[in-house]
């Protein structure tokens, strides 16, 4: 789903070591951005943060917050790699609090660029543990927007939104601004896809197989989680 030649929005995590392997692998000329300001960066070694040393290695340009989401309203950057504490039906991310706002049971992180990144990047990849605690029907908070309840983007945002949630379990793409089954990973079925859903997922008339990675992609990713 990240394409040769594209320039692409890197979150931290699972993002990277999605963007670090197509970068290995399929997409030599993928451009990897990080919202501290590093453009074109091939990290030694998995980043913790935005400000890692690592995300500077072999970048072409070391810029700053303001030029990297300069070019993101300028409409310059193609596809973002995000991840959150919360997923909901309509690709809306959590990544402020679990529970009422006020008083919440956890506080998390916050946004960072995550809102700015999905209200104006191309189109936004969701990248997911399977863990039914964060696919819930409505996020406790809405930090970084996929769609409206209605299937509309809100109003301000542009691009085509979340175009995917991708799991170990499954692939999940957008119609009508809703989630859908669309793919099942390896050695899964519909009810294990969706296992702890709080509600009932649509399901496209054919769901495809995705093919396992091979030996090259998950060398290339082990490289990441050692």
């Amino acid at each position: 789903m990240l394409r040769d030649g594209e320039a692409c929005f890197v979150g931290i995590g699972t993002p990277s070591i999605a963007a670090l392997t197509a970068k290995h692998g399929h997409a030599p000329n993928l451009t990897l951005i990080y919202e501290s300001g590093a453009y074109g960066t091939v990290p030694s070694n998995l980043p913790m943060s935005t400000g890692s040393p690592s995300v500077a290695s072999g970048a072409s340009c070391l810029g700053d917050c303001s030029l990297v989401f300069g070019d993101l309203q300028a409409g310059r950057i193609d596809v973002a790699v995000l991840s959150a504490a919360q997923v909901d039906r309509f690709g809306n991310l959590n990544s402020t609090v679990i529970g009422p706002y006020r008083s919440p049971k956890v506080r998390l992180v916050g946004s960072g660029g995550a809102h700015d990144i999905a209200s104006l990047v191309g189109r936004t990849l969701i990248v997911m543990p399977h863990d039914p605690r964060r696919f819930v029907e409505r996020v406790d908070f809405v930090t970084a927007p996929g769609f409206d309840h209605s299937g509309n983007r809100p109003i301000g945002t542009r691009g085509k939104g979340p175009v995917a949630i991708i799991t170990p379990r499954a692939v999940f793409g957008f119609v009508d601004g809703e989630l859908r089954l669309e793919g099942l990973q390896a050695g899964h079925d519909e009810a294990s896809a969706t296992e702890g859903f709080g509600w009932q997922v649509p399901v496209a008339n054919r769901v495809e197989g995705i093919e396992p990675p091979t030996e090259q992609e998950m060398e290339i990713m082990t490289r990441w989680t050692r």
